[in-house]
């Protein structure tokens, strides 16, 4: 049973609530998480002695020491925030500014991804073992703590919250809100509260422990669907009990968070465990405040560092330009590697990309070698499996193969682009047999289109192990097919192409605008010209990122899209959300809830399910057995592929280092994920 966790205690699991990336336009410079390699903290003390390397200046030692106060840092984003409001909004243009305002009651340490005391000081579950268990889970909340409009943050706030949560359900917070039964005051003298779960959570700790708390007096009544903060509280903006206020949100040009919430300075701040950590400085923010700037482009966005307009920006720097910042005095690169991971998606509600053998003959037409070396330089990680390499504990090739064959095992390489010599000439007749013969790469070992599998590392088995429908190739009938000079057969499913199939269209691929991210429009179209050469008539459709998230995540609205996840945590509970059935919406009786659902694809409901895993996962208390059960989860997702994993970023966070030191490198995803870490230790130059 988990014990009691107290300010000095060290548990060992937590995830921090997971949010949609970038579109994949961006996400292939804007999703980063934790190496695997050693972790480095750093700061620039007093009397510490600083190195420089590669462009990147980190800091050895030391604790303690006077640092300068104020200053503002500017924060370039390539895309539009969508809200203010911290239950609906979607995107990490908001989160990156929204999460600054708002506490949790647990938190995690930026290094080592423990979880540690906040707004709570300490919990604990009980009653988690025997027939169908109900858990209770205790925990105390830490007194003296105001609100950043000065009100008192009391008990009732707690309860509250909670209620709220639990009577509106909201979207964002499904997966951490569904197992709560009821909370009440604790009628024990040792504990302040107790919450009840409807069954285990293995993650309690980091995700019923981990929800944004919100203030009675502004939330009490509202719809939350409905709710603006900033309209409601316009000088001050959403109420909370970080270090900021959000002091200006006008989403097409910018936002502002400003730190004067001195009630945080005297608490959150300095806690015991941020005191005594080695590698974080207690005591901030230290600078005044971040203006966050909104530009039209990844290209506007990256000059405007280059240029010394902004101090750093959303993301990696793009690849082009990291020898230019690498030269340039004043300008550093901070290492990090992915929380998350970007993808394209099928709608499995859809024939036939309800199919798992379509699914994988369209995965391999995706060049990754022009991907990952040509277009990228080899700063990202070819993708596989939904779940970073940052976070390596639930991953298939860590549990099963070790942590030296992470991303090269060869069975990480099963969908690999099939090529006919080697190069970039697509293997047409291959995949045209693989599909024509019926055949699924199931997790069986053999060659699939030349290419040879071992077999899967965890003993799974994909949901299928053979195709669903009869494939077969005939005369070119579809227009887009026909405008394409290398399409000489179109496919047919059961008989029909599949624009007979779909209603009269080709498979539509939303993409971002090929001006945001030219590098990913380059990928796409030589995909879409090697998928129309085999005969599968495709066509693409630019929107804008929240527009694609809206038909994605709201309408479910869409036949294949790319995104990106950021801050999906280090224990594989994101892979319940993404992909547990519970998380889906069925359109049943042709009808669509309109909420945001995280399981956009349908997986679990069509094409496949790893349903049992993934519950089992989710209610196991023991980490250990629970990464081995999320890793078989993550492996038979894999091999069914609601998601072609795309890449996770090998980051290469800017920052202006002639005008701020204190930045913390070689931690998760320092410009998102840990962009609070890295707020509260930045501060001016002496």
């Amino acid at each position: 049973m988990p014990g009691r966790h107290t300010d000095t205690e060290k548990p060992d699991e937590g995830r921090r609530r997971f949010l949609k990336a970038s579109g994949a336009g961006a996400v292939a410079v804007s999703l980063a998480g934790p190496s695997a390699a050693k972790r480095l903290g750093g700061r620039q003390d007093a009397g510490q002695e600083t190195t420089t390397e590669g462009g990147q200046e980190t800091t050895k030692g030391g604790q303690g020491g006077d640092v300068p106060t104020g200053g503002t840092l500017v924060y370039g984003m390539s895309s539009k925030p969508d809200t203010s409001n911290i239950l609906t909004l979607g995107s990490v243009y908001s989160a990156v500014a929204v999460d600054r305002v708002y506490e949790t009651g647990t938190t995690l340490d930026p290094v080592t991804s423990e979880v540690k005391p906040n707004v709570f000081t300490d919990w604990t579950v009980e009653n988690t073992e025997g027939q169908n268990p109900k858990p209770d889970v205790y925990f105390n909340m830490r007194q003296g703590l105001k609100w950043n409009d000065g009100e008192d943050f009391t008990a009732e706030d707690v309860l509250f919250t909670y209620r709220y949560y639990m009577e509106n359900q909201p979207g964002n917070y499904a997966a951490a809100v569904s197992p709560m039964e009821r909370i009440e005051e604790s009628s024990r003298s040792d504990w302040d509260f107790h919450l009840k779960l409807s069954q285990p959570v293995g993650v309690w700790a980091s995700e019923q422990l981990q929800i944004p708390l919100l203030p009675k007096h502004k939330w009490e009544g509202k719809n939350y669907q409905q709710y603006d903060p900033m309209k409601a509280n316009p000088d001050n903006g959403p109420v909370g009990l970080g270090p900021g206020r959000l002091t200006q949100f006008q989403p097409a040009t910018s936002m502002q968070v400003v730190f004067d919430n001195e009630h945080y300075y005297d608490t959150l701040s300095v806690l015991d465990w941020k005191q005594n950590h080695d590698q974080l400085r207690a005591g901030g923010p230290f600078i005044d405040q971040v203006n966050y700037k909104v530009f039209g482009s990844e290209t506007a966005m990256t000059q405007a560092f280059l240029q010394g307009n902004i101090d750093t920006h959303y993301g990696s720097m793009t690849t082009a330009k990291i020898p230019q910042v690498k030269q340039t005095d004043g300008m550093s690169l901070v290492n990090g590697t992915d929380s998350g991971f970007s993808y394209y998606a099928f709608n499995l509600r859809r024939k036939p990309l309800d199919d798992v053998t379509f699914r994988q003959a369209v995965a391999f037409m995706y060049d990754d070698y022009f991907w990952v070396q040509r277009l990228m330089n080899g700063y990202v990680w070819k993708g596989d499996f939904a779940q970073s390499n940052g976070y390596p504990k639930p991953r298939p090739d860590f549990q099963f193969a070790g942590e030296d064959q992470m991303l090269t095992h060869p069975a990480t390489d099963a969908f690999d682009y099939r090529s006919a010599d080697q190069g970039p000439t697509p293997d047409v007749e291959g995949v045209r047999t693989f599909l024509t013969e019926g055949n699924v790469v199931d997790g069986s070992s053999g060659t699939y289109v030349g290419k040879d599998y071992p077999g899967s590392l965890s003993g799974v088995s994909a949901s299928r192990s053979e195709s669903k429908y009869n494939y077969s190739f005939g005369p070119v009938q579809s227009q887009v097919l026909r405008e394409h000079d290398g399409a000489d057969r179109e496919l047919r499913v059961d008989g029909k192409t599949i624009p007979q199939t779909m209603d009269g269209d080709p498979i539509t691929l939303f993409i971002d605008p090929p001006k945001q991210g030219p590098k990913e429009a380059k990928a796409i179209q030589r995909w879409v010209e090697n998928l129309k050469s085999v005969g599968i008539p495709i066509k693409t459709q630019a929107l804008s990122f929240n527009t694609m998230t809206s038909r994605v995540y709201n309408q479910e609205n869409f036949d294949m899209y790319p995104m990106g996840w950021g801050d999906t945590g280090p224990f594989g509970s994101s892979a319940y959300s993404f992909f547990h059935s519970d998380n889906a919406d069925d359109h049943s009786d042709g009808g669509n809830d309109e909420g945001f659902r995280y399981n956009s694809t349908g997986y679990g409901l069509y094409g496949g399910s790893a349903d049992e895993l993934l519950s089992q996962a989710r209610t196991t208390m023991n980490a250990d057995e629970r990464n081995k059960i999320t890793a078989r989860a993550i492996e038979k997702i894999y091999l069914d592929m609601p998601y072609i994993l795309r890449d996770y970023a090998k980051f290469r966070w800017p920052i202006n280092s002639a005008k701020f030191a204190g930045y913390i490198p070689d931690i998760v995803d320092p410009a998102f994920a840990n962009f609070d870490a890295q707020v509260n230790n930045l501060h001016l130059r002496e």
